[in-house]
């Protein structure tokens, strides 16, 4: 209650006079229809009224139901009233028309009201200044033929807090009715969930795929390219060597930028890349042509591995491996891969390198979500002196 008291100081609580306004703009041109039905039923003139009425609540409530009319709607609460109701749909569903003509309907019928009771209570301030300005002793108030004194001054300060208090409390309801009737209901609120769920699922997967491919590409390019810079002069074959390592991973990181932006832009036709475990010797060469001393092992018909499976096997390496290039110190990197006949097993260790604290949680975490999402395990961090990378995926169900 004191809240509400103390909204009645800000100017913004009397935003439903404008509002209400609106909505008698906009039920001016449907208004002659309401009357047009009223004068066809040959009733009392009271009764004829009453018809009137309720036939222009009807007209606005049907109304209501246009998409159109419902962005309107959205729009005046958002700008008269100071909601946050989001912009909706352009086709509504069927229940969203019925709660806009129902709000419509309320919207017209709560500024008649509120314009009505206002006129009343303005006539209630006019009172003490009749009696002020003077030369009149008595007034018709309410029909009844009232003598006028020093109580018309109370009377109109109470005229005057009850028009406040009326727009103020107007302006309250018509906030928490244009948030439940224009509003999404509960069922637009969870697809509105689950869209945006979606969205980030799929800007993670962007995500992932440009950190694991541009990622080790840059990272194995900077080394090659500050290598032929030192060899420029010493070995000129070398040099060449390192600048067509250089050129291959580039190319391998336009196809897969390429395979993102289309995915960006929408564009199906955007070829994705199969890198697959049949090429993990491929990222083996290209680290140790950056200086590492890798050695690979690879067990087992790794070409008979499901292609998801495999897919997220090379990247597992590809991560470890860019990862041993920016963090590994000096010796021997092991790169195990293993195909089972109910699992895939991947190991990559490196040397610590005491100096330079590990990072690249990203990279970790979107690995993490891959192994999770084909119900594997994943675990990295420091064994001994050395760094280990492994992660075990099941490659039947139960398993």
């Amino acid at each position: 209650m004191s809240g509400f008291l103390l909204s009645l100081t800000r100017i913004g609580s009397y935003r439903s006079l404008l509002h209400a306004a609106a909505g008698a703009a906009i039920a001016v041109p449907v208004a002659p229809f309401a009357l047009a039905v009223a004068v066809s039923v040959d009733v009392d003139s009271r009764l004829r009224a009453l018809i009137a009425l309720l036939a222009l609540a009807v007209l606005m409530g049907l109304l209501g139901l246009l998409g159109p009319v419902r962005r309107l709607g959205v729009g005046l609460a958002n700008t008269l009233l100071g909601t946050g109701v989001p912009t909706p749909e352009r086709h509504p569903g069927a229940g969203a028309r019925l709660r806009s003509g129902l709000w419509l309907a309320l919207h017209t019928a709560a500024g008649g009201i509120l314009f009505t009771v206002l006129a009343f209570l303005g006539l209630g301030v006019l009172v003490p200044a009749v009696w002020l300005a003077g030369g009149q002793d008595r007034i018709s108030l309410f029909w009844s033929d009232v003598p006028l004194g020093a109580w018309t001054l109370p009377f109109g300060l109470v005229a005057v807090v009850a028009a406040l208090v009326l727009t103020a409390a107007t302006t309250l309801g018509l906030r928490v009715g244009a948030a439940a009737l224009l509003g999404p209901s509960a069922a637009e609120r969870a697809a509105l969930a689950e869209r945006r769920a979606a969205m980030l699922a799929q800007r993670n997967r962007l995500a992932r795929e440009l950190h694991d491919s541009i990622g080790h590409t840059l990272t194995t390019s900077t080394l090659h390219a500050a290598a032929a810079a030192d060899l420029v002069e010493a070995d000129p074959a070398q040099v060449r060597r390192a600048l067509g390592t250089i050129e291959e991973a580039s190319r391998s990181a336009l196809e897969d930028l390429d395979h993102v932006l289309g995915l960006l832009r929408d564009e199906p036709a955007a070829k994705e890349p199969t890198r697959t475990l049949t090429e993990v010797d491929v990222l083996a060469v290209r680290a140790r042509d950056a200086g590492l001393d890798v050695r690979l092992t690879v067990r087992g018909p790794v070409a008979a591995l499901p292609a998801t499976v495999s897919r997220e096997g090379y990247r597992i390496v590809q991560e470890g491996l860019t990862n041993a290039l920016r963090h590994a110190g000096p010796g021997r990197v092991d790169v195990r891969v293993e195909a089972g006949p109910d699992r895939l097993e991947i190991a990559v260790v490196n040397p610590l390198d005491g100096e330079r604290a590990r990072s690249g949680r990203h990279g970790l975490e979107g690995l993490a979500e891959r192994v999770e999402a084909l119900r594997g395990e994943l675990a990295a961090g420091p064994d001994g002196e050395r760094w280990r990378l492994s992660a075990t995926i099941p490659l039947r169900a139960g398993t």
